[in-house]
Formats: structure tokens, sequence, C-alpha cells
């Protein structure tokens, strides 16, 4: 039996579409679980109908800072609304060293690439971002979940 999504790959979370811009300063995140009756909209990034997913982010842009890095990752909450992020789904840091476009990808769930990524997801998510270095700015900034 598969994914109540079905075979095909659904966009379940994008920063472009999240409203937080493309253009990245300071540490953030989609956003923290929150109990609710309405059960849609905990919180960004809804896994309950997911078997596996890929999370991708690329700067298409400018990097400029004293030594940039942005490092992003997933995060799984339990049904207390408790974070837990894993150093297995985070990925690599991007900084201004790398090329014009640097993208990484992360893939995790059911069916992933490698034994410590073979997880059942959690209902709820989080992507978050960790910025550091002097006056960092990632401009063209985008981060995708991707799921199956």
């Amino acid at each position: 039996m598969g994914s109540a999504l079905g075979d095909r790959g659904t966009l379940i979370w994008s920063l472009a579409r999240s409203g937080f811009g493309t253009t990245l300063t300071a540490s953030g995140s989609s956003g923290n679980w929150s109990p609710s009756t309405d059960f849609t909209y905990r919180t960004p990034v809804d896994l309950r109908w997911v078997d596996d997913l890929t999370m991708t982010a690329y700067v298409a842009g400018t990097v400029t800072g004293t030594t940039p890095s942005l490092t992003l990752q997933l995060g799984f909450f339990d049904d207390l609304g408790n974070l837990f992020q894993p150093a297995a789904f985070k990925m690599t840091a991007i900084t201004a060293t790398s090329t014009a476009i640097t993208a990484q990808f992360l893939a995790v769930g059911r069916h992933s690439g490698s034994a410590g990524t073979y997880i059942a997801l959690a209902e709820w998510g989080q992507v978050a971002w960790t910025i550091t270095g002097t006056t960092p700015v990632f401009n063209g900034v985008e981060v995708e979940v991707w799921a199956r």
C-alpha cells in the first residue's frame, strides 16, 4: 500500500509561497505545532498522508557577509508539540564559497536513500534554517518539501 498522495510527487511546503520571502538574513522556521480543533493547519508542514519526502534548497542569488552560512533541517513534532530535529535530517551548509547556484537535498521516509533516514514520519513537521556569520544575506533562496 502506498501513500494517500498516490505515486506522484506533491509540493507540500515552499519558502517562496510561505510568506517568508526569498531573502534570508536571520534564523527561522516554518512554524510551531499548536493544538487546534482545525486539524488542517497545526503547522505549515502537514505530513499526515506522506510516506516519503524530499526537501530541496537552493540559493540562486548572491550571498554576502563575512563567513555566511545557511543550514537547513527538517524536524518532527510529537503529539504534545515537542520538536525533534535529529542530525540525520540536516543539510550540508550553504556558504559564500559555494557556486552561484547552490543546491542541497534531503530524503527521508519509508523508501529513502540510506538506512539512517528510513523512518516512519510523524504527522507534523517543521522546516528550520540557521544562519550564521557577520551581516549574512542569502538572496534568491528557495526551500521546498515534496512528498509522496
